[in-house]
């Protein structure tokens, strides 16, 4: 039906014809419009809500961790000595740097939440201007072209009908003239009217009544077109103008929704900006996190590190103490073997026969070049560490 409509417009008026090709396209798009800027602004306000609660969830690990860190104490006194005295891992963390990133995802955070702010005002605003606007409702009234041939038709008709009355209201309008003409002059003249004159006279006037009715049927037909053309005429300006009031109505509703689109596309931008530069502040934070996390349980290593390179001093030192025990003793055989044969045979031979054979053995010396005081407690509670863990 609609392709027809086009149809028949595009021959009644070739350049009305988008009044039917586009109409329904726009008034669905005009009806769509608000679920549309609705969608849009919850899709704002959902991204918002999402990093709120990621930036939330990421600040309340990052405390998490913090504390957990204070909590953990490192025995070893030095340089980073809190006001208890304490040294705890906490010390070892840049918290001027991590309250930095914080502010700047806060930053972040408000300048999404501001366009946000705006954009739902500004949507509230466009949604109140379109609900003031009511477009029509379309009617069962269409122009075809069919139609607007059989109104032409029914307009010749009535013309050809209207020339027929006149041609017949002349011939009665010359039958009288030329009966009062007849009669003027037989008054002037004194004369009588002769059969045949009377006759004709007779036969004309008996014509007049059925002309009259002819002409009334005419001008009754005249009449129901006349009705009909005024009907149709009403209908295809009913069409007309509710096709007005409906296209005026999309007008208005296209400048306000553009109006609204321009603005929200100007912060656009902006707002992909800041978007990815959050994800990235969010991103950075979540590696301070994971990094703490990591330098947590590191420090459980260390201490167990720590404790297995003491074991093992303590064993190489049992070695080396052994070793110097055996040393000593061999040294000493050495000493009472080399005494005994001064003794025995010395006194026999010369001097200068082997000069070395008076010489005393060779000492050898074990000593330690490592420093043994890096192997320092780094944890107060590392005795109870390491019972916890040999269960």
């Amino acid at each position: 039906q609609s392709q027809d409509e086009h149809q028949s417009i595009c021959k009644i008026h070739p350049k009305l014809a988008f009044l039917i090709a586009d109409s329904h396209v726009q008034i669905k798009l005009c009806q769509s419009l608000e679920g549309n800027l609705k969608r849009h602004l919850a899709d704002l306000e959902t991204t918002v809500q999402v990093k709120e609660q990621q930036a939330s969830d990421l600040f309340q690990e990052m405390a998490t961790i913090l504390e957990l860190l204070k909590s953990r104490e490192v025995n070893e006194i030095g340089s980073h000595d809190n006001k208890d005295g304490k040294h705890t891992l906490y010390d070892h963390i840049d918290q001027e740097a991590v309250d930095a990133l914080e502010s700047r995802v806060k930053q972040y955070l408000q300048q999404l939440q501001h366009i946000s702010q705006t954009n739902s005002e500004k949507c509230t605003q466009t949604l109140h201007k379109i609900n003031h606007i009511t477009i029509p409702e379309a009617e069962d009234i269409s122009i075809t072209w069919e139609g607007v041939q059989a109104m032409g038709n029914l307009i010749a008709d009535s013309q050809s009908a209207v020339d027929d009355i006149s041609q017949d209201l002349q011939s009665v309008e010359r039958h009288c003239d030329q009966l009062r003409d007849t009669i003027r002059d037989l008054e002037v003249q004194g004369g009588t009217l002769s059969i045949d004159d009377y006759n004709v006279l007779l036969h004309d006037t008996d014509e007049i009544p059925g002309i009259i009715m002819d002409l009334e049927e005419t001008l009754s037909g005249v009449r129901q077109r006349a009705d009909e053309i005024n009907v149709r005429h009403l209908q295809y300006s009913a069409f007309f103008d509710e096709s007005k009031r409906r296209f005026s109505a999309v007008s208005q509703i296209s400048d306000i929704s553009n109006e609204y689109v321009q603005t929200a596309a100007s912060g656009q931008a902006q707002y992909v900006a800041l978007v990815a530069a959050l994800d990235t502040a969010l991103e950075d934070m979540w590696g301070l996190v994971t990094w703490y996390r990591q330098f947590h349980s590191a420090y459980d290593g260390l201490i167990a590190e720590v404790h297995r390179r003491r074991q093992a001093q303590r064993d190489i030192l049992a070695t080396v103490d052994d070793m110097r025990a055996r040393l000593d003793a061999l040294h000493m055989e050495e000493l009472q073997t080399r005494a005994a044969f001064v003794d025995k045979d010395g006194p026999y031979l010369p001097s200068d026969l082997c000069p070395f054979i008076q010489d005393p053995p060779s000492r050898f010396v074990i000593e330690e070049i490592a420093d043994a005081g890096r192997f320092a407690s780094v944890q107060s509670h590392e005795t109870r560490y390491m019972k916890d863990t040999s269960h």
